[in-house]
């Protein structure tokens, strides 16, 4: 099995985005691309090393790709783009909340000068019947009554 290089990453890029017609390529979708060609995005390091490393080596060569990141957590949805695919990428990045990653030559930098700030779901707070042990004197401590 092949290990993922800069040149396979541009190329998952290029077929996914031509053949969906969508310009922001996702991470999920390049790892599937990897699977289907029988290249391995893992390598020997932790959790997508290969595919982090062809992505910086990438920026630091030929420079063809544009990156993009939904936040800076390491959870955090990742994607691509074709340079001459810019602009409808950058949009699609903005209707998404995603921002602009740029490669400094030591570091990512986010265009703007700082992340996306994530904005949560609420998650619907549990209705307190007032018979759990957060309302039970005896849970306390207390003496009933």
């Amino acid at each position: 099995m092949r290990v993922i290089t800069p040149g396979l990453l541009v190329a998952a890029v290029t077929e996914l985005s031509l053949s969906r017609s969508a310009k922001l390529v996702r991470l999920k979708d390049v790892v599937a691309w990897c699977e289907w060609n029988g290249v391995d995005c893992q390598g020997p390091g932790s959790r997508l090393q290969a595919l982090w490393d062809a992505d910086r080596e990438e920026a630091q060569g030929e420079h063809r790709l544009l990156k993009f990141k939904s936040g800076e957590c390491k959870q955090s949805r990742v994607g691509w783009a074709l340079r001459p695919h810019g602009d409808r990428a950058r949009e699609a990045a903005a209707l998404l909340g995603w921002r602009e990653l740029l490669w400094d030559g030591e570091k990512w930098e986010w265009l703007g000068g700082s992340p996306p700030v994530v904005t949560r779901r609420p998650h619907p707070r549990r209705e307190r019947t007032g018979s759990g042990p957060e309302t039970d004197d005896s849970a306390q401590g207390l003496p009933p009554g």
